[in-house]
């Protein structure tokens, strides 16, 4: 048997409004495409021919211009073509990406795919739980399971997961068709965390579904809550062992929908939450170190553009006292470009913020460059370098200038940026919630209420194409 594997990963911010290209993506082709993706082992270990098509993944960011979709559809199309007698197709996608002129991305690569392949080729999907899905979209597959923890460490269990699953329909040439429902709501990231509740019991009740005789997993995707489109909502995924539990799945997945939504008041942040200038204040008068705070609005890793300065200028303008802070990167290319000719050690006069929005203003900063380094990127890509750094230190103020957008996500990023994390009191990073590798070292998270891209307010953000009435945009 012939198993055709591949990544194409994308979570879309439309209120970014720089479009998402082809570079911005990490590429791998052939096996260092099935390396990075851990079904490859699982197919293998059964017996099945592995056949890689392409891993392209993104950082979240703006809408992607339609050639660039184009490119990778048209790559992975390719290798389908190629090999019109395989038996399974195994995927990790997203389930947010956005392209221009097409809308979803998700929804328009399953439907090229399944009439690239016919109807009997069974599709096997590994999702990010904050995908947006389409009404239509379990038409066209087969299997689908959303990662189970927030912030995300279970990508690689998922892919195993769902390889097994394809493995099992295969060799037991089962039909399996997904049970799918829409919730009218919507939550913000940031106030649905594994570890607290409700997430927790709801990823409980999942647990238990799936002891269920005849039922093989469910999910629960909370949504993207930065995306005005017709698909962000949550939603609910049950899938059958196959077509005799078909009826069971419905029935457990309209049990699971109402569970879920009955818990839609109880999403709540769950870091100290200030606004900007409170948060700047809140992190120089704590005594243990270090505080994290997030600049909640700029969140990169949900698709903001990274180029904030409104942080920076507060704490500019403080007095720090015996406070090292340290401003984790901020997105100006301009100002890199200037800042990388020049010597380690140097003094440097320098703009910061590129004045694409009001959010972005010029701070000027005169001190000295004091490391250059690598940025690294997300997903399975946190040890590739997908960009350039530098850091000029004012005083005790360090401000890392970056030439693309991306988030410290882990240690390695600040050590690979020239960085030592242990030398700060206060650390300032373009996230929401904390990934666990700086949540691990934290001795307070903050999350600022910033301004941008990724307004955690969402109430008062204003939609026009999200699917109404939607909480908690809509009075019920």
């Amino acid at each position: 048997m012939k198993v055709v594997v591949g990544c194409l990963y994308h979570e879309t911010n439309t209120f970014n409004p720089i479009l998402t290209d082809i570079h911005d993506f990490v590429l791998a082709e052939g096996e260092d495409a099935a390396s990075r993706l851990a079904g490859t082992e699982v197919f293998r270990e059964n017996g099945i021919e592995v056949i890689p098509s392409i891993y392209a993944t993104a950082l979240s960011s703006g809408i992607v211009k339609k050639e660039a979709y184009r490119y990778f559809a048209d790559k992975l199309i390719s290798t389908l073509k190629q090999h019109p007698d395989i038996d399974g197709i195994w995927l990790h996608l997203h389930g947010a990406m956005v392209v221009e002129e097409v809308g979803s991305g998700e929804l328009a690569l399953v439907k090229e795919i399944r009439e690239c392949v016919g109807p009997d080729v069974p599709i096997s999907l590994t999702m990010d739980i904050h995908g947006n899905i389409a009404l239509d979209y379990y038409k066209y597959i087969n299997i689908v399971k959303a990662y189970r923890t927030v912030p995300h460490v279970d990508q690689l269990e998922v892919e195993k997961e769902t390889a097994q699953l394809l493995v099992d329909c295969l060799k037991n040439n089962t039909k399996i068709k997904p049970a799918f429902t829409r919730l009218p709501m919507i939550i913000p990231g940031e106030k649905a965390l594994g570890k607290s509740e409700p997430l927790r019991s709801i990823f409980e009740k999942l647990y238990e579904v799936e002891k269920i005789k005849g039922i093989s997993t469910a999910s629960f995707f909370i949504c993207h809550a930065w995306s005005d489109s017709e698909n962000t909502a949550s939603s609910i995924f049950v899938i059958p062992e196959s077509e005799e539990y078909e009826e069971l799945a419905e029935k457990v997945k309209d049990e699971l929908a109402h569970y879920v939504f009955s818990k839609r008041h109880e999403f709540d942040f769950d870091a100290v939450v200030l606004d900007p200038e409170e948060s700047v204040d809140r992190a120089l008068n704590e005594q243990l170190k270090p505080v994290f705070i997030s600049d909640s609005g700029d969140n990169t890793t949900a698709g903001a553009i990274g180029m904030n300065t409104l942080l920076l200028d507060l704490f500019k303008n403080k007095d720090l006292g015996r406070k090292k802070v340290l401003i984790s990167a901020i997105h100006d290319p301009m100002a890199y470009e200037k800042l990388k000719s020049c010597n380690i050690g140097e003094a440097v006069t320098v703009e910061v913020g590129t004045k694409i929005d009001e959010n972005s203003q010029p701070v000027l900063l005169e001190g000295t460059l004091t490391s250059k380094g690598d940025l690294l990127g997300y997903l399975n890509a946190t040890s590739d370098k997908v960009g350039d750094v530098c850091t000029v230190s004012v005083g005790s103020l360090d401000v890392v200038v970056a030439n693309r957008g991306e988030s410290f996500i882990t240690l390695n990023h600040f050590t690979r940026a020239g960085l030592n994390w242990e030398d700060y009191d206060i650390i300032v990073v373009k996230q929401g919630y904390l990934f666990n590798e700086l949540s691990a070292v934290s001795k307070l998270d903050i999350l600022s209420m910033t301004p941008g891209a990724t307004y955690q307010r969402i109430e008062n953000i204003d939609y026009r194409h999200v699917p109404r009435p939607l909480f908690p945009l809509d009075t019920e």
